[in-house]
């Protein structure tokens, strides 16, 4: 049972950034593979150690339903974005924080910065003057992260493939897809 909290924690880390963590996902489902083995091994030979006839003795083995009753919370996590959210409102002040700066200089990029579980790769004003945070190691080949736009509703006004997704007020999460 234990064991089956390292690649919930992965899981739950996996899909905390924009895009998510691709690197890290690719752990969880080994992880995954893991636990669930040694779930079912473990499961088949306390099955058999059960004194017999095994049908009275069966309620002994419920412990072994938190295994996959944790796999099912935490797919309902992700699929209802709760963890997105989470994430999001955890970091909003230092995603502001961020912003603030590049107001402050918006011809210049800024570079590495660490908000909360998210590094902050580069933040620069973009041409149509939304703010776009770009989270390092998120998303699998395309740059992703957080796109703060006071003004509009953002679009991809230079062809440049940039994909927005809204999250609340100004902020929105943005791909690059190429």
């Amino acid at each position: 049972m234990i064991a089956a909290a390292v690649p919930v924690l992965l899981t739950l880390w996996a899909v905390s950034a924009p895009g998510g963590y691709f690197g890290v996902a690719l752990s969880v489902y080994g992880c995954w593979l893991v636990v669930g083995v040694a779930w079912l091994v473990v499961g088949v030979l306390a099955v058999l150690a059960l004194p017999r006839p095994r049908k009275p003795h069966v309620g002994r083995l419920w412990p072994f339903l938190l295994v996959p009753a944790l796999v099912v919370v935490t797919w309902a996590a992700v699929r209802t974005e709760v963890v997105q959210s989470a994430v999001f409102e955890a970091h909003r002040s230092g995603l502001e924080a961020v912003v603030a700066d590049v107001a402050a200089e918006p011809d210049h990029r800024l570079l590495d910065r660490q908000v909360g579980l998210h590094t902050i790769r580069t933040a620069k004003v973009d041409a149509g003057g939304c703010t776009l945070l770009t989270v390092s190691d998120a998303g699998f080949l395309d740059p992703t992260g957080y796109a703060y736009c006071p003004d509009r509703v953002p679009v991809d006004a230079n062809g440049d493939g940039v994909i927005y997704e809204h999250i609340e007020g100004p902020w929105y999460e943005f791909a690059v897809r190429w």
